[in-house]
């Protein structure tokens, strides 16, 4: 099942920014506590970035460490961003846009 609305990104970086925010009403989780309030504030952000050494699609964070069920590859950007979205709803987070990395 794919759904895309603003986050149907073609022909841009290599580099790309998933801006997340907490679904309204509750509590953003992950499985050893609470989730860093950087990601919704500005202060961190999860990049989706090609690796031109393997030409997969890969997550990494600004700042901190990826947890490892998102330390995966994917041959296509629309394969990551399903599986990160479905990663993060089980979060109560969403992923409300994609926007091309500044370098």
């Amino acid at each position: 099942m794919t759904f895309m609305t603003n986050t149907d990104v073609r022909n841009h970086t290599s580099d790309r920014i998933l801006v997340l925010r907490p679904i309204p009403g509750k509590e953003a989780l992950t499985s050893k506590g609470l989730t860093d309030p950087r990601l919704f504030k500005g202060g961190n952000a999860l990049h989706a970035f090609l690796d031109t050494t393997t030409l997969l699609w890969k997550c990494k964070f600004e700042q901190g460490i990826l947890p490892d069920e998102l330390k995966v590859s994917f041959t296509k950007f629309s394969l990551l961003l399903e599986y990160v979205k479905k990663y993060f709803l089980k979060r109560n987070i969403e992923v409300t846009e994609v926007v091309d990395a500044t370098t």
